[in-house]
């Protein structure tokens, strides 16, 4: 319920301080009505005449009466404030912005840690599964004519994807290109893919764009301290966004073979778990790592455990974001719920309480006649 709520917007919000009028109009509606009950006994006087015309209405249907008006207003007022939820679109502003995503795609990356919990095609549940699942729900598709650059990294760096809007050519490099071992040399050189990043910055990437890099790792990095001291600097004097997300358990996980690149596959054939002279070697969630880079950064960080821990505009910081209220929109269904409860306010109005008293006209009718003066 929290999740649906957050996800909600009001197109104007200041309507909702019409809120507080409904108590005061369904006072107001229910004193006037008073008022006019007494004007008629006043007026006329006749007991048994007010009997007769005038059938008094219960208190019980008198407080459905008045739920029924405080729903029908409630429903109009928040009906006008345009009520919308988001459906996945949401979209960062049109052509300000140029994001690179920095991908470890080592063999650690192909450890199965999310197993049964993604889609197809990335149904293995590979770390590196996760990060491309995120890439293209989370990025690619609410990119809105922004651009998106892809370096992935193992002992090398490699540009995957210079800066483009390109959606298709996008996606193919996501789905098709970017696999276990599609950066050269051995191990995680995250310093290697920084400087790769700053690169594809500095070929196409106007001064007056938002940066933003992206980073999916595990944690794992064989670069030199002085080495990632150089990219803290040069993150803090371009100005760039860093978002970090950390893929994999902190439990140590052995890597299946069978997940690995097809060269990879061919040189441990026979090996469920691939072996360094003779060991299995594990990996895990290295985030000490990672959290380091944030706090030196002042970036974003998530541990990702679940599909939903991750959305890429709420991580963005010092960024307006823009929501497209997609198909739900709740416009049409709050005026017709105001409708029904105005409906039902005037048909529990109308209907008396039973029938008239049977003595009622019958003493109307013995009254005796009034007689002319002379």
């Amino acid at each position: 319920m929290l999740k649906i709520l957050q996800s909600m917007h009001l197109g104007n919000p200041e309507m909702l301080w019409f809120l507080a009028l409904i108590p005061l109009i369904v006072g107001f509606t229910f004193w006037l009505a008073r008022s006019r009950s007494k004007t008629v006994h006043d007026q006329f006087g006749e007991p048994e005449l007010i009997a007769r015309f005038n059938q008094k209405i219960p208190v019980s249907r008198l407080i459905a009466k008045a739920f029924a008006v405080a729903l029908c207003l409630a429903g109009l007022v928040l009906a006008l404030c345009r009520p919308t939820m988001d459906s996945g679109k949401t979209e960062f502003p049109m052509g300000t912005i140029d994001v690179i995503a920095v991908v470890d795609v080592s063999r650690s990356m192909a450890v199965p840690d999310y197993k049964g919990k993604l889609p197809q095609p990335y149904e293995e549940g590979r770390r590196l599964d996760m990060a491309k699942f995120l890439l293209m729900k989370e990025v690619v598709g609410s990119l809105n004519y922004n651009r998106l650059g892809v370096v992935t990294f193992s002992g090398e760096a490699f540009p995957q994807a210079f800066l483009s809007d390109d959606l298709p050519a996008l996606k193919w490099v996501l789905n098709r290109a970017m696999t276990v071992g599609s950066a050269p040399g051995e191990g995680s050189e995250l310093g290697k893919a920084f400087n790769m990043a700053f690169r594809l910055f500095d070929l196409d990437s106007k001064p007056s764009h938002r940066r933003v890099i992206v980073l999916f790792s595990d944690g794992g990095n064989d670069s030199e301290l002085s080495e990632m001291n150089e990219v803290v600097k040069e993150l803090k004097k371009r100005d760039i966004d860093l978002i970090i997300v950390g893929l994999g358990k902190t439990s140590p996980s052995a890597i299946p073979v069978n997940l690995l690149s097809p060269t990879d596959q061919t040189m441990n054939s026979g090996r469920q778990w691939y072996e360094v002279k003779g060991e299995i070697v594990t990996s895990k969630l290295e985030e000490n790592v990672l959290l380091l880079l944030k706090n030196a950064t002042g970036g974003r960080y998530v541990r990702l455990v679940e599909v939903n821990d991750f959305s890429m505009t709420s991580m963005i910081s010092r960024m307006e974001v823009k929501h497209i209220p997609g198909q739900y929109e709740f416009f049409p269904w709050l005026l017709l719920a105001s409708v029904f409860a105005f409906l039902a306010a005037v048909v529990i109005g109308n209907e008396p309480d039973g029938k008239p008293k049977a003595n009622a006209g019958k003493n109307l009718d013995q009254r005796p006649e009034r007689r002319e003066p002379r």
